[in-house]
């Protein structure tokens, strides 16, 4: 059984039945009803300097996306709203550059021949309108690895794939090994559970891993209604600008550790404000929809996934916080073969294992 239907659930119960294990996901809310269901979707490698095994983990994952995600769309026969678009950041000091060159440097190093990244004096003619020549005052950075899904459009192409999803089912409790799990509609048996409810994962294995806790991190987002050529994504000033097609463009998101309500609010006007000074073909676009959302943020800075100390028949798969939908399908990959006695195509870090997280915290 896997608890929750959102990018990592999903992944997870996909990359079981791609090695025979027989799976069923279940959800209190409808398939992306968490933070999997936000607007945004940004696939972003992370700086290329200081680098570290989990930086490679993410940049592995980001290469082997694009295979998956075939594989996912002619399953299903939906499309993900998949773009390897590249990314564009703007540079508003010398120092910011100073910064930049150096990470290309490495870039070129680590990267090797899978992606560009190049610091720009000027903003190209193609690109007019879509960055502001202030935002770029110190020139800018455009790497080609950077890509963007619809999560929306994701989620609901792998609850195809999977088929066995359950909604309105929640998980009340964990029950002892081979018992299963206690449900708002009575006890279901199981002898294998992952935990990849997001943020509320942290409450599900509280008595079991008491000192094993993240936190939920509300994020806020829009969609801009503007026709925008293919163009890369844009990050600038704490926020992204992705060209998501058919007239929309997603502005996202806040990072608000402290929170009062799920609901969107004046900082989302704020951060819709900045885009407007930012990207300047965005600046009299109307607001089509406005989200917000609990992102799981894991107890460390990376996610933890792994078997509960003690409890080898309970898996935890959370705190992708912003890169989850870059990782998940080789996090989900990573899980089925651990739990199914298969082959890695790719080793998950030790420091995701929750033992690790555990003693890294005492």
């Amino acid at each position: 059984m896997v608890i929750g239907a959102g990018i990592f659930g999903l992944s997870v119960a996909y990359a079981l039945q791609r090695v025979g294990a027989t799976v069923e996901v279940v959800d209190a809310g409808p398939v992306g009803g968490g933070a999997s269901g936000g607007v945004v979707g940004a696939l972003c490698p992370h700086a290329p300097t200081r680098w570290r095994p989990f930086k490679q983990f993410q940049f592995d994952a980001l290469c082997a996306l694009p295979a998956r995600i075939a594989e996912i769309e002619e399953t299903s026969g939906l499309s993900t709203g998949y773009v390897r678009s590249g990314r564009l950041t703007p540079l508003t000091t010398a120092r910011a550059r100073i910064r930049a060159e150096a990470e290309a440097d490495a870039a070129r190093e680590i990267w090797g021949g899978a992606a560009t990244f190049k610091v720009l004096d000027e903003i190209p003619d193609a690109w007019a309108g879509w960055i502001s020549p202030e935002a770029a005052a110190s020139g800018l950075v455009h790497e080609t690895l950077s890509a963007h899904v619809d999560p929306r459009r994701y989620v609901t192409a792998l609850a195809r794939c999977v088929g066995s999803v359950h909604s309105g089912i929640e998980v009340t409790g964990l029950l002892a090994p081979g018992e299963g799990v206690e449900t708002s509609q009575g006890p279901i048996r199981t002898d294998r559970i992952v935990v990849a409810a997001g943020w509320q994962s942290w409450d599900l294995i509280q008595h079991l891993a008491p000192d094993l806790r993240g936190q939920p991190v509300k994020g806020q987002a829009a969609v801009l209604g503007c026709e925008v050529e293919a163009r890369p994504l844009i990050y600038t000033d704490g926020f992204y600008a992705i060209p998501h097609g058919a007239g929309r463009v997603a502005i996202g998101s806040t990072s608000e550790k402290t929170f009062e309500g799920a609901s969107t609010d004046a900082q989302l006007d704020d951060l819709i404000a900045t885009a407007r000074r930012a990207v300047p073909i965005l600046a009299k676009a109307p607001v089509m929809e406005r989200w917000a959302g609990l992102r799981p943020k894991p107890p460390g800075r990376e996610p933890v996934v792994g078997p509960l100390p003690g409890r080898a028949d309970i898996w935890l798969a959370t705190g992708g916080f912003k890169i989850s939908f870059g990782i998940a399908h080789a996090v989900a990959d990573a899980v089925a073969a651990k739990l199914t006695g298969g082959t890695l195509s790719l080793s998950l870090p030790e420091t995701f294992d929750p033992a690790h997280v555990l003693k890294t915290a005492r």
